[in-house]
């Protein structure tokens, strides 16, 4: 959406600067913050937050779950890849390590319900990985909709949406050259903040 103020929140991954272009792309402007050195208070003025893939565990980023914590029930999010993870955890949830690393793997998406953010595209679209862990679907709580999954393995979540707050997730890399329809969906995840 033109003019939206994104907060791009960098947990040090080298995907981030490809994702602030394609939101920018979409006519956002964004503003970028390494975790470790944003403040709850840079959300301020901002019309949504993005929280960048990166390495290892949320809990590993420096400064990442203090700011989810400080956000998720006050501001409108997107968690990419560990994003989605940190958003996860905050809410109760666990993660599980896959048993084979997804790393620059292509996979088909199965879409299961209507979504702003999958809006436009078809039931069945092709996404990115880069990751070795996701959400334990199982432990999953009931405040969040499986939007998405991974058709052949079903037990990987793929994207999210909270029930009650504007949140929304996914694990695949939507400004991955591996997921054709990213920029359409980062550009309806911005048409969702009004």
């Amino acid at each position: 959406m033109e003019g939206k103020t994104i907060l791009l929140v960098d947990n040090r991954d080298s995907f981030t600067w490809n994702l602030a272009h394609d939101l920018e792309r979409a006519g956002a402007k964004v503003v970028v913050r390494q975790a470790a050195e944003c403040r709850p208070e840079d959300a301020e003025g901002m019309d949504g937050i993005v929280l960048s893939p990166g390495p290892g565990l949320p809990s590993e980023s420096e400064g990442l779950m203090p700011l989810v914590a400080a956000w998720a029930t006050r501001k409108p999010m997107l968690g990419v890849c560990l994003g989605l993870q940190a958003l996860v955890e905050w809410s109760g949830g666990r993660l599980r390590q896959l048993d084979a690393v997804r790393h620059g793997v292509s996979s088909e998406a199965r879409r299961l319900v209507a979504d702003p953010m999958l809006g436009g595209i078809g039931d069945r679209f092709d996404v990115g990985h880069y990751h070795s862990w996701c959400a334990d679907r199982s432990s999953l709580p009931g405040v969040w909709t499986v939007t998405a999954e991974v058709a052949s393995d079903p037990a990987i979540v793929l994207a999210l949406r909270h029930d009650s707050l504007p949140l929304h997730a996914v694990q695949f890399h939507p400004e991955s050259v591996l997921t054709p329809d990213g920029r359409g969906m980062l550009a309806a995840w911005l048409a969702t903040l009004g």
